[in-house]
């Protein structure tokens, strides 16, 4: 009888399951943490999240970089996460350990951040192209990142839901990066004994603590204060 023809991927699973690993932590997980760092600039003040995007901005052959540095190893940390999703099962409901609650919620949280992302991509982005109209003479008429920012919270939904959407979104995203830290430390022999098991989560959930209150101050900022309103008369002269 003649045997399956292994694939590449198959073949070198071991090598695979370690690049994703590492693609959660670097370059993801870094950017994730300097994305919500540069968002919570918007609670101290617009002008400083201006000028904290303006220097972002300004990073010789941005979009490259992106493409290189996020963007394809986000595609390949979420294609390789689905492989793996889709072998595991979920059975929380005959073991309730909390190890098994944390292997649940990583593959959960997992679903929602690759929707989260595809939505917040489009939303801000590459709002350009999706943006509409409406969003385009907003874009025309010169508005500072702050203002635009705001503008994107009452385009295509009510700014009540969408600060729903990405809190949720944000919840989970944090979950998963800060989470996979502790996996990481496993897959990659870091962590060998139970104490220093506790010690990596203690110190990713005190991350994930730093990292909401980073995303959750920068909604509050962006919901609140004149920017809304301004963008509002813009987009609804």
């Amino acid at each position: 009888m003649t045997q399956p023809v292994e694939t590449w991927f198959q073949k070198n699973h071991f090598l695979v399951r370690r690049l994703h690993s590492l693609a959660g932590i670097v370059p993801i997980g870094v950017f994730l943490c300097i994305h919500l760092y540069t968002n919570s600039l918007a609670f101290v003040g617009p002008e400083k999240f201006n000028e904290h995007v303006k220097q972002l901005h300004e990073i010789p052959n941005l979009l490259v970089v992106e493409l290189i540095g996020i963007f394809l190893p986000i595609a390949f940390h979420a294609w390789y996460g689905i492989l793996i999703a889709q072998s595991g099962r979920i059975n929380v409901a005959q073991y309730g350990w909390l190890d098994n609650w944390r292997y649940t919620l990583q593959r959960v949280t997992g679903w929602i951040a690759i929707v989260f992302i595809l939505l917040h991509l489009a939303h801000f982005r590459f709002a350009h192209w999706f943006g509409g109209p409406a969003y385009q003479e907003v874009v025309a008429k010169g508005t500072t990142p702050f203002d635009l920012t705001a503008a994107g919270f009452i385009m295509w939904l009510p700014m009540g839901l969408w600060m729903l959407v990405y809190a949720v979104g944000l919840t989970a995203s944090v979950y998963h990066f800060c989470n996979g830290i502790v996996t990481f430390c496993i897959t990659w022999g870091i962590t060998v004994n139970d104490l220093s098991r506790k010690r990596v989560s203690i110190a990713a959930a005190a991350l994930a603590i730093v990292l909401l209150g980073f995303g959750l101050s920068s909604l509050a900022a962006l919901a609140s204060g004149p920017a809304p309103k301004a963008t509002a008369a813009l987009l609804n002269p």
